[in-house]
């Protein structure tokens, strides 16, 4: 699936997104446990590259897997088990997957950066290869893109790596590697329990489509990989204004007890819609084109999830995440 990153049309009117990427909030995580197999995720093919599915443990169901929707850049993952740090595979099971911030926390002693989730990796006993949907850069004039990762201090191996690439097509030159860890001990790279930014300044890419590639191999336990924040940014395009749309809005606290506040840059909001992840629309406010600061009261009409906040203003629409907790 091929997700462009400026335009999304709704009846007649052109949408404006800033950005499209992935910071693993808009599917459930889990807490991850080894107690009896609870809480592990578990696939039993030790013998052949094959492409990973969500699966469902006691715990409830564990993603891997997330297609592309709205801004949110999907992604897939296949494992090579017949690789050096293989066969075994997640046969013995593992923590590995879309995890919590509770989750996260308690393994490796810091939360997300971002939102109340990440995506966890550990021990997959073969090689991973993480792949988000391509991103098209047309229409751009200065595209950006940055990510957010984490590997625990520990004993490395020279089999285990960490490779973070991005792939064009149509383009001049087809790769740029973000890290590659490959040949070296991951000890030795100072890059251990602390989350870690990677950027690139994608202006050269314009008109070139863009895929995230992750690759990832270890064979122990307390090998450790954390993702979260991945974005491609639109930056200023030639179609839009000085002051995007994405940009004049923030919601804030997020995570929050449903007490929110829409921070307003100047922009006029005429509504605001909340909606929970299976559309259903929970309240509309007319605003009557503010400018300033607006706080919602959700307590009494929401409890613990996801939910959207759509805003309007003059003939543009902008979706923001939150979490309630």
């Amino acid at each position: 699936m091929k997700t462009k990153l400026l335009f999304f049309t709704l009846l007649t009117t052109c949408i404006v997104y800033a950005q499209v990427g992935n910071g693993f909030e808009n599917v459930p995580g889990v807490t991850f446990n080894a107690v009896g197999g609870s809480c592990q995720y578990f696939d039993f093919n030790t013998s052949t590259i094959h492409t990973l599915a969500n699966y469902n443990a006691p715990c409830g169901l564990i993603y891997v897997t997330e297609p592309s929707s709205g801004s949110t850049l999907g992604y897939s993952i296949t494992l090579d088990p017949t690789a050096p740090n293989g066969p075994s595979g997640f046969s013995d099971g593992d923590f590995f997957g879309v995890g919590t911030s509770a989750f996260f926390t308690t393994e490796i002693n810091l939360a997300p950066p971002e939102g109340s989730q990440a995506f966890f990796m550990e021990d997959p006993d073969g090689n991973i290869t993480m792949t988000f949907d391509p991103v098209d850069l047309s229409g751009t004039t200065n595209p950006q893109f940055s990510m957010q990762y984490i590997l625990e201090a520990t004993s490395w191996e020279l089999e285990d790596f960490l490779k973070i690439t991005i792939q064009f097509a149509n383009c001049a030159s087809s790769t740029l590697t973000l890290i590659d860890t490959t040949g070296s001990d991951i000890d030795d790279l100072n890059i251990e329990d602390v989350w870690n930014t990677l950027s690139a300044d994608l202006t050269a890419y314009v008109g070139c489509s863009a895929q995230l590639i992750i690759e990832f191999s270890s064979n122990s336990a307390a090998e450790e990989l954390g993702l979260d924040a991945i974005s491609f940014s639109a930056g200023m395009t030639l179609s839009t204004s000085n002051l995007m749309l994405e940009e004049a809005f923030a919601i804030y606290p997020n995570p929050s007890n449903g007490l929110v506040t829409i921070k307003n840059n100047g922009m006029a909001i005429q509504t605001v819609m909340i909606s929970d992840i299976n559309g259903r629309q929970i309240e509309k406010i007319n605003l009557n084109g503010t400018t300033t600061h607006t706080t919602l009261d959700l307590r009494k009409k929401v409890s613990s999830g996801m939910y959207f906040i759509t805003l309007t203003s003059g003939n543009r629409t902008i979706i923001k995440k939150i979490i309630v907790q």
